[in-house]
């Protein structure tokens, strides 16, 4: 008797789409944003200040507020059934949330050796400017900023290329990217070290609430130094002048890092990141 052999379909199936976006796509995204700051931002601006007659104070907040939930339902569009919904809420627990103060200040002292790289003087000039109105300012970075930037670069970016790489290449390009979208090396360094412990921690938990309360934490953190502190308030002062010797800096930063490794080490003992499935094949 003939063994029947089940018929195969010599037809190759077809690859699955990858998930949005790609690292390619993810560049085009930072691409995307400083063209929109090109073609759109720049006119909104001489419309509010110089039609409407906006203090320019109120102009970058404003922006802020609109523009980037804008950048989101384009790429929600161009994405189409590709596009990775947001997790707001993952397993982060209520320990963590308490414990993110002692995580900014071991995160701001583990990174105070950048805080010699010199800011351009535009953006001291700028920040100087702006600490003018300090609720206008705070509303940009302490409200704004974390909220679009984590919904962007955590919520879009990073979570894509979860999908579409191996975790740790996906957290080190989402944090270069997210420091070069700080368009200066200063400024770049230090997101770009943030952006490391974001996404690890985005890894870890698909939380959202987490990254933006972090993010938001250490930005009011800088905001409240640069509002209660002297005149001439700038990171390297800050730095220096709580401490009375270079001995007591080396041992705050020891601390700092053993503190924080032993944080993160909770974390990661205490969540399980979700295995995710490729959506290709590379």
């Amino acid at each position: 008797m003939e063994a029947i052999a089940p018929a195969v379909a010599n037809e190759e199936l077809p690859t699955p789409e990858p998930a949005y976006p790609t690292l390619a796509e993810s560049w085009g995204i930072l691409g995307w944003f400083l063209l929109s700051s090109c073609v759109i931002i720049i006119p909104i601006s001489w419309l509010l200040t110089t039609v409407i007659g906006m203090p320019e104070v109120y102009v970058g907040p404003f922006i802020s507020l609109t523009s980037c939930p804008l950048l989101l339902m384009f790429l929600r569009w161009m994405a189409g059934n590709r596009w990775q919904p947001l997790r707001l809420q993952g397993q982060e627990q209520a320990w963590l949330y308490a414990a993110l103060p002692v995580l900014v200040l071991a995160m701001m002292l583990v990174r105070s050796p950048l805080a010699f790289l010199p800011l351009p003087s535009w953006i001291s000039s700028s920040f100087e400017e702006q600490m003018k109105t300090p609720i206008a300012l705070a509303l940009s970075i302490v409200v704004a900023a974390p909220v679009f930037e984590e919904l962007l670069w955590r919520g879009v970016v990073l979570a894509g290329l979860l999908k579409n790489m191996r975790p740790k290449s996906a957290i080190v390009w989402s944090a270069l990217i997210f420091g070069v979208f700080h368009l200066d090396f200063a400024q770049g360094v230090r997101a770009a070290l943030a952006g490391l412990l974001l996404g690890w921690l985005y890894y870890r938990t698909r939380s959202l609430w987490l990254c933006m309360a972090l993010h938001a934490l250490n930005n009011l953190t800088v905001f409240l130094l640069m509002l209660l502190g002297p005149p001439a308030w700038n990171e390297k002062s800050a730095v220096t002048g709580f401490f009375d010797s270079t001995w007591q800096y080396a041992g705050a930063l020891l601390l700092s890092v053993l503190v924080g490794g032993a944080l993160l080490w909770r974390v990661q003992r205490t969540t399980s990141p979700e295995e995710l499935e490729p959506a290709f094949s590379a």
